[in-house]
């Protein structure tokens, strides 16, 4: 069977369509020994097909089908000058040239006939002849007899135009295949594809021979001539033979060898180029291969690959003018090739090839290292530092100093002989610099706050011992693998790492780690069905049919839901393309914020690419990367960007934040217990409202127990915390020995760590066995959660004891007994002997109550999956108090830094998050002043307040940021170049580049020269309008409140200056009347109950109001409740919202409310 030795898979993003798995196992089936991975400019499709090619047991070979080019480094003005320089020299213009060059890029063999039209006007003008008219848009008539439009001793124009062209045509992109030998050739191939798309990228990522001569990459890789699109077949085709043998001696001389590769397809270029390739095989003695240029691997997946290729490009299948490929690129049989190609030498070197390729992956990660001074180690440079910090925080801090250096010397012993220390110390060095340059840093995140070393060296800032947290479920003893440590910085605090680490390493040694996004049920259910054809309704409708459940699958809304079943029946060939195109590689992200250091160049590693900032990332996913390099979490937290912004705002320049009481009871008072939650990190939220409401809390342990029950999972166990807090509920333990682990939380099972203890005290079991269950529960592993249960409960020898029973009882997995669910009733072991350890005691020998100890399982796997963990909930418990004290004592700083971070952001209805900021600023007594071309800063400003009558009120000035339409560029502008007078004065200023009329227009209806001129905004805009010639006629001469009220909208979210009806009723206010236009009808089911309610919209005279719509008011209305319909409703104000009463119909003209500002 003939190997296929060039293959595209769906990382191929434009045409590829199938998964490595299915090329893989497809390859199988045929029989194949081998299989070749070529996608296009890209290799992160490599490390899972190895594995797959594994799985299936044939040999895999990885390589890519590089982007070409004379010299990588020249790019768009270099091509743009010799595209003009052509216009010139020959007098055509730029379209008709570049159409030309793209027809000749594909059909070289048309390049005489297609040139004597394009030059034809300047031919037939040498000869005293005139040209008919130009067709539109510059091109030129095309005439039948163009082959004899010129005189014979023309041709020497034609010849000089064809090498002009080939010159400019080998400084384009084309094709070549470069398959890798063996792993110094895998590393050679990342660094040609690497620096492709870092250096050489031009519409595509793109190398050159020159280049990969020159660093010497070729030794271990071999190439092949590729396809129609390669520089070989384009001279080929042209009849460039000489050109084609001189290519193929520079690709001898480049690579380990070189093969001139003949496709098995019936597309006439290449049955004319194959047999050109015999011809200049022949010749220049030059080995063949046959290859079949796979897209996908059954013939009948042609169809799903049409409508991918379309969908790529944004097109309908049924366009015309789009990319349709040839019905030709399966992966072929060998009869279907020969039927082709029947070359017996060409195939037999597909083998040859196969049989030389040996290539694997790295077995184990890479290290990073850590720069120490000459003559220590990063071990003795951590025990050294975290000593000292220990004898100098005793010296500040009562604590029991043996508890402390009997816990250090613990960790330190794990940590360093695991080979940690580097780890600890990167991280500890880029947390510290980031402090030293400004940067704010969250106290901890995730199970690393469980270390003291990490305390010590300033990792963290909460004291574990104190915080009573559990090092065994940052860094298990007994279980291989990297410690994580995740680290919040602020945003832009984050972007400063980054570059910190490539300064300080070396930035071809550190990087982002790539993601690869796919279509998910919904979005290929939308992108299948306007590639078919269909409507944007039936989109909807059918997509939306699809539940709005985090990772569902089109089969499991299939099996679960009637009116998928339903669409899916009435579109089949929709639905079922869908289906076959589900999880197929669709784009290419960014990790939130994880990046990698390595202690060598990343590419003899990793291949890289660029994101869309330019920034150096990955092109394998975390899935490979963790099984290669170290990871390293620095991500991006706002709520360290209002800490800061917020500290400025007050002046709080030296203030030690981490130093202040978090069980100071004002905090508590004022702002959790008065639900005064906006901007408070971590429970803005519905939910956790609910929770703060019933709970009261009043310490920042209460806070950490929110933040880890504040999800849908564990909400039974809140009604029983509550009571218990309060004495409404006796405070019980399972055994009195739990005291100690469930006394912080009255009894009820919060935190993963008490999980851990309490299978330490109850069954003997070690604090890395107690992590083992700890994992198997929280992953929601039931394999793991019952092993590991029924040994803390049984013991080793029990619990082998009882299995064998089991297994001689249900030898097989088929003949375990299940219940109406279909869920085993017997668990069973069958891999005890393998996993089982031999060293656990069991509860029940230790004299606990099995009965007790049963309970206690139930609870386990009941709630076991929503324990959280304490380490992280009490650093996020730190960082909400922290905002807290903030809003408390600095409420107006707070909020002109909240409104400051919101810019952007929606609620969970659309809305501008800014809106409710400024909502609940009035609330406060907090006075929002609209913004003033001389007083505004680019950010939301707190000012003093000297107006005697607003005595203890705050306020804020609106900043020139958050209007619409202004940019940074044109603040900084704008904020240079002040004060102003007027707008006249303004306009006289500054750049006009860069406060044009867009940006004019959004500063005069916002109302930022209210304060310096008459506040007649429309007035303003016809007199601007008309000092640049144009009419303005149209423009009204009056500015009204509608008008004032409608601008604010537009440009600040909301009324600043002016408020009205709606937004003067106070919250709360029953029996509110509003009339108005309907203007949205937005149905929705409840997710609890699915009752079905319904949110729409009215445009009042000054306003547009939100309204919800309860199911029985609803079912009474939703067949009159249209949109433009015109309605009085009557309700309840709560926020924002009209909660609706009673609905009438009017059939009146509606009264409007206008105030004359002229």
């Amino acid at each position: 069977m003939c190997v296929h030795l060039h293959v595209h898979s769906e990382f191929s993003q434009l045409d590829g369509l199938s998964q490595v798995t299915t090329l893989a196992k497809r390859a199988k089936e045929l029989g194949s020994m081998a299989l070749a991975i070529t996608d296009h400019g890209v290799c992160g499709a490599i490390p899972g097909f190895i594995k797959a090619c594994k799985k299936e047991g044939i040999k895999p070979i990885p390589g890519c089908e590089a982007y070409m080019t004379k010299d990588r480094l020249l790019k768009g003005d270099f091509m743009k000058e010799k595209r003009t320089a052509l216009m010139d020299k020959y007098a055509v213009k730029d379209k008709p040239l570049k159409q030309f060059i793209k027809h000749i890029e594909r059909n070289p063999q048309d390049f005489e006939v297609m040139a004597r039209q394009l030059l034809a006007e300047l031919l037939m003008k040498e000869d005293g002849l005139e040209m008919a008219a130009p067709v539109g848009d510059g091109q030129l008539d095309l005439f039948s007899m163009a082959e004899n439009a010129a005189p014979e001793e023309k041709l020497n124009t034609l010849d000089q135009f064809r090498e002009d062209i080939y010159d400019y045509l080998q400084y384009d992109n084309y094709h070549l295949v470069l398959i890798a030998i063996n792993n110094k050739g895998l590393e050679d191939l990342y660094e040609i594809v690497s620096d492709a798309h870092l250096n050489g990228f031009y519409s595509d990522p793109r190398t050159d021979l020159a280049f990969i001569r020159e660093r010497n990459l070729g030794a271990d890789l071999i190439a092949t001539s590729a396809c129609l699109g390669s520089w070989f077949s384009r001279l080929a085709l042209a009849g460039r033979l000489e050109d084609a043998r001189a290519f193929i001696q520079e690709c001898k001389e480049t690579f380990h060898s070189f093969y001139l590769e003949k496709q098995a397809t019936r597309i006439p270029d290449q049955l004319r180029l194959n047999a050109l390739i015999d011809q200049l095989a022949a010749e220049t003695n030059t080995p063949k291969i046959v290859t079949t240029d796979v897209h996908y691997a059954y013939k009948e997946d042609n169809v799903t690959h049409d409508v991918l290729v379309a969908a790529s490009i944004g097109k309908c299948v049924s366009d015309e003018d789009r990319l349709i490929y040839a019905h030709e690129f399966w992966m072929k049989d060998e009869q279907e090739i020969r039927e082709i190609v029947n070359d017996d030498e060409a195939i037999a070197n597909t083998h040859k090839i196969a049989e030389l390729v040996n290539v694997d992956l790295p077995k184990t990660q890479v290290f990073p290292r850590y720069t120490i001074e000459e003559g220590d180690t990063a071990e003795l440079q951590l025990e050294k530092q975290a000593w000292n910090e220990l004898f100098t925080y005793a010296l500040k801090k009562p604590i029991n100093l043996e508890q402390y250096a009997r816990q250090l010397k613990y960790e330190l012993e794990i940590i360093c002989k695991q080979g940690f220390a580097d780890y600890f110390l990167i991280v500890s060095d880029y947390i510290q610099w980031a402090k030293r340059n400004g940067y704010r840093v969250g106290p901890g995140r995730g199970s690393a706050a469980g270390s003291l070393v990490a305390y010590l060296i300033k990792i963290t800032t909460l004291d574990p011992i104190e915080w009573n947290l559990m090092f065994e479920r940052f860094l298990n003893p007994e279980r291989a693998g990297y410690p994580d440590i995740d680290v919040d910085f602020s945003y832009e605090g984050a972007k400063a790492v980054q570059e910190y680490m490539k300064q300080k390493y070396g930035a071809d040694r550190v990087a982002q780690i790539g993601t690869y996004g796919t279509l998910a049920a919904r979005a290929v259910i939308r992108k299948v069905g306007k590639t078919l054809g269909y409507s944007l309704t039936d989109q909807d409708v059918f997509a939306k049919s699809i539940p709005e459940k985090p990772g569902i699958e089109l089969s499991e809304a299939h099996a679960a839901e009637q009116a998928v079943q339903h669409y899916a029946n009435m579109w089949p060939q929709w639905w079922e393309t869908a289906l076959k195109l589900e999880g197929h590689v669709n784009q290419e992200g960014v990790h939130a914020g994880g990046i990698v250091l390595s202690p060598i160049p990343l590419t003899k590693t990793v291949p890289l690419r660029k994101d869309k900032e330019g920034l150096t990332t990955t092109m394998y996913d975390m899935e490979w990367i963790e099984k290669f390099l170290v990871k390293f979490d620095i991500l991006k937290l706002d709520t360290l960007d209002l800490i800061k912004l917020t500290m400025e705002n007050a002046g709080l320049i030296n203030f030690d934040i981490d130093a202040i009481d978090l069980n100071d009871p004002r905090i508590y008072s004022e702002i959790y217990n008065t639900l005064n939650l906006s901007g408070i990190f971590q429970v803005e939220s519905d939910l956790y409202r609910k929770i703060i409401s019933d709970m009261k809390p009043n310490s920042v342990q209460d806070i950490s127990v929110i933040v880890a029950l504040g999800r849908p999972g564990p909400m039974d166990l809140i009604p029983s915390y509550v009571r218990r807090k309060w004495g409404q509920e006796r405070v019980t333990y399972p055994f009195p020995q739990l005291q100690e682990v469930l006394e912080g939380t009255y009894g009820v099972w919060v935190y993963q760590e008490q999980i851990m203890k309490a299978s330490v005290i109850m069954g003997g079991f070690t604090t890395g066995q107690s992590d083992m269950l700890r994992k198997g529960i929280s992953k929601k592993k039931h394999d793991i959660m019952n092993r590991w249960i029924d040994l803390m409960i049984y013991g080793s020898a029990a619990y082998k004891e009882m299995q064998q029973q089991r297994i001689a009882q249900y030898p097989t997995q088929e003949t375990i007994p299940v219940d109406a669910e279909g869920k085993p009733t017997v668990w069973v072991d069958y891999d005890y002997a393998e996993e089982a350890p031999d060293n656990i005691p069991g509860a029940l020998s230790r004299g606990y109550d099995e009965a007790t100890l049963l309970r206690i399982k139930e609870q386990w796997i009941k709630f076991g999956e929503y324990c959280f963990n304490y380490a992280h909930s009490a650093c996020y418990a730190v960082l909400s108090v922290q905002t807290a004290f903030l809003k408390c004592y600095y409420p107006t700083e707070f909020m002109a830094a909240l409104l400051t971070i919101s810019e952007g952001k929606k609620d969970k209805n659309g809305n501008p998050k800014s809106v409710g900021y400024m909502h609940e600023c009035e609330e406060m007594g907090i006075r929002i002043l609209p913004p003033d071309i001389n007083q505004s800063n680019a950010s939301w400003t707190p000012i003093p307040n000297t107006d005697p009558n607003m005595k203890g009120k705050g306020l804020i000035r609106y900043g020139l940021g958050s209007i619409a339409g202004i940019s940074g560029d044109s603040v900084i502008e704008i904020t240079n170049k002040r004060p102003y007078d007027n707008l006249e004065h303004m306009l006289f200023q500054v750049n006009r580049s860069k406060v044009n009329k867009t940006k004019v227009e959004a500063l005069i209806k916002s109302g930022c020269f209210d304060s310096t001129m008459n506040p007649n905004r429309y007035l303003h805009w016809r007199t601007y309008i008309g000092s640049r010639g144009e009419a303005y006629e149209d423009i009204p001469a009056k500015t009204m409140k509608r008008d004032i009220l409608a601008f604010e909208k537009e440009y600040l979210g909301a009324s600043v200056s002016v408020k009205s009806r709606w937004e003067m009723i106070p919250d709360g206010k029953e029996d509110v009347s509003m009339t108005g236009i309907v203007q949205k009808v937005e149905p929705f089911k409840a997710k609890k109950t699915g009752t079905e309610h319904c949110r729409i919209m009215i445009e009042t005279a000054e306003d547009e109001v939100n309204v919800m719509v309860f199911n029985k008011l609803w079912k009474d209305h939703y067949a009159d409740l249209q949109v433009g319909r015109k309605v009085q409703i009557r309700g309840n104000k709560s926020k924002m919202d009209l909660l609706a009463d009673k609905i009438t119909y009017v059939t009146q003209a509606i009264e409007n409310w206008e105030v004359d500002f002229a």
